[in-house]
């Protein structure tokens, strides 16, 4: 069926001698304003994919046999045509602070807005589709029609109104459910010995490189940082100081293993974290002062915070920008910084450096304070909580929908008939990780503080990145990881085989990613990077479905695996997998050198080995 909401004149014209396989367009010629403002909204349902049998997608013509009843379908599809929704609207109520930490839900309301020839009473007959994770929600509307779809089983949903329910209860920390296990703690400790001396170049001090790997850097010391962190606070406890730290679950005698091995190694002194929270500190700062040679500037005509872009002069670290706003080559060319200027890839960028940004808060309370108005912008960009914002979208990289997050910007790389894509669906919980932490962090500072309205913003920071991180997750073990299990369903048909999807786009899966043809990216591509909320990412039985896979690729490409930082993912699959031991020792293995590659910058031997030590002990490997 189609509808239009006001009288209208069509043309339709057939293009190609064959009529059962041509192409046809219909043109609205004219229509009947009715003398109001209101805009001609056109509504479409596709009721038959499968109409000549010539198309090679066989899987169009096999949904339409699962129908339960294409009559009544079809019928309900013309009934409910004339009432369609405008401009939906979605509000969000989060928990208060006295919900316990474990019980925590966000109340999420969606306005369709509806509209209807007659009277307001005939909106609540509105149907939508509601996909699979939807449909607990709003299983007393939901009609018996529903169809196979890209996204998974989607069903007719009677109403103006949905009511859903999200819950945020999933741990962001610093920490991961465990300590480090205690075996391992040496290796971890002497790792930190030379870690925690790690350098910010001297061009990242300028604010003179791009806005991925930069991030990325900071990052990586912010791990370093926060895990040196951890084992001074365990070497110093006590099994009840530390246990608040960690899972419940947590036995006595692992705490208290860890808490003897931090103790007798040497570990970083606080003048040496103190050192590096400061270098992390200017480095965070320079890219948001207009002292830095690639600086931010704000958008008008998207409300948006982009990058100027670095036109770099010289070799290795030592080099500048030679380029000055008003030139800007990110403004002009859609391949410079990632598409940063175009606003691709925000969220990927600007979560490394509010992550890095919470690490500083937590250690340095005043620094906060004073950066706090500045350290928002990131978060504004790709994240703003609030609908009053004048000057930025609220969410603009969350579909709410979906419940997934889009990286492509405004302009599509290769233009794509299949929409907005995101290919990396660990970058994004990463991001939204990030956001969580600082938003915590300052809840701390403000609290103690007293500025009263600093504290509610910085709760509703904290709170829509916990809500981002929980729908990042779900929908990446939705959309991303392909495996069935006895509580997982599969999205997708058989006909797609692979463990992951290296690029996903709004209506196609594809195991590829922009900038290397090798499957290791692919996968490798969904793991990064290696942080706490990585345990609630990554299933362990989707990971020892994967880690073979990941072992045969990356042994198929040699030495790009090793060479470009992609074998340091391996080995954190592999201890997710419960395998600990193997997993060191393919971590101890990894030249130093690695760490400064595209695949392992932002990474650390310290952050690796953190990460293999703290995994979930899996009982029957």
């Amino acid at each position: 069926p189609l509808f239009f909401s006001k009288p209208v004149k069509v043309s339709c014209k057939v293009i190609g001698d064959d009529i059962n396989v041509a192409q046809f367009k219909l043109n609205v010629s004219n229509y009947d304003d009715d003398g109001d403002s209101e805009p001609l909204t056109a509504r479409v349902a596709l009721i038959d994919q499968c109409t000549t049998g010539k198309s090679d997608i066989h899987q169009h013509c096999a949904e339409k046999a699962e129908w339960k009843d294409p009559d009544g379908y079809i019928q309900l599809l013309k009934e409910r045509a004339a009432i369609f929704p405008t401009s939906p609207k979605i509000d969000f109520a989060y928990p208060d602070d006295s919900s316990p930490a474990s019980d925590r839900n966000v109340q999420i309301t969606v306005d369709w807005k509806a509209k209807g020839p007659a009277s307001e009473d005939d909106t609540d007959d509105l149907i939508m589709f509601a996909l699979p994770h939807h449909q607990e929600d709003v299983a007393d509307s939901m009609t018996e029609h529903c169809i196979p779809t890209f996204h998974g089983p989607s069903c007719l949903v009677e109403g103006k109104t949905w009511s859903l329910v999200e819950d945020i209860s999933t741990p962001v920390s610093y920490t991961a459910g465990r300590p480090p296990e205690a075996d391992i703690v040496p290796q971890l400790a002497k790792a930190l010995q030379q870690d925690i001396h790690y350098r910010l170049s001297d061009n990242m001090m300028l604010g003179a490189a791009d806005t991925y790997f930069s991030g990325k850097i900071l990052a990586r010391l912010g791990r370093i940082i926060a895990i040196a962190s951890e084992l001074k606070t365990l070497a110093e406890g006590s099994v009840n100081s530390i246990r608040p730290l960690y899972d419940d679950d947590v036995e006595d005698n692992v705490l208290a293993a860890s808490i003897k091995a931090a103790g007798s190694v040497n570990l970083p002194s606080d003048a040496d974290i103190d050192k590096a929270v400061r270098m992390l500190a200017k480095g965070v700062e320079i890219w948001l002062s207009t002292d830095a040679e690639a600086t931010y500037v704000y958008d008008r005509s998207w409300g948006g915070f982009v990058n100027c872009g670095c036109t770099y002069k010289g070799k290795g670290e030592r080099g500048h920008c030679k380029n000055k706003f008003p030139d800007c080559p990110a403004l002009s060319d859609v391949n410079e910084d990632f598409g940063n200027g175009f606003y691709n890839d925000h969220h990927f960028h600007y979560g490394y450096n509010v992550y890095s940004a919470a690490v500083v808060a937590k250690h340095d309370p005043v620094w906060a304070a004073e950066n706090f108005d500045r350290v928002l912008l990131y978060i504004r960009d790709i994240a703003n909580p609030s609908v009053d914002d004048k000057y930025f979208p609220q969410f603009r990289q969350k579909d709410w929908f979906l419940g997934s997050s889009w990286a492509a910007g405004i302009v599509s790389a290769e233009n794509s008939p299949h929409g907005r894509n995101q290919e990396s669906s660990s970058e994004a919980i990463a991001a939204y990780e990030g956001i969580a932490l600082y938003g915590a962090a300052m809840v701390d500072v403000f609290s103690k503080s007293g500025h009263a309205a600093d504290l509610e913003l910085a709760k509703l920071v904290r709170d829509a990145g916990q809500l981002l991180t929980s729908t990042e997750l779900r929908a990446a073990n939705r959309y991303w990881h392909v495996w069935s299990s006895d509580d997982h369903v599969n999205t997708y048909p058989p006909a797609y085989t692979k463990p992951v999807v290296g690029m996903l786009y709004q209506t196609m899966a594809s195991f590829q990613t922009w900038f290397a043809p090798y499957a290791v990216v692919s996968y490798g591509i969904q793991l990064i990077p290696l942080t706490p909320i990585g345990e609630y990412r990554d299933d362990i039985t989707w990971a020892t479905e994967l880690y073979p896979l990941y072992e045969e690729s990356c042994e198929a490409v040699e030495d790009f695996c090793i060479d470009n930082g992609w074998s340091i993912l391996q080995a954190g699959l592999l201890a997710t997998t419960g395998k600990r031991k193997e997993a060191l020792e393919q971590a101890l293995e990894i030249p130093a050198k690695v760490y400064a590659t595209d695949g392992g910058i932002g990474n650390s031997p310290s952050n690796t080995i953190w990460y293999i030590a703290t995994r979930k002990p899996v009982t029957d490997r």
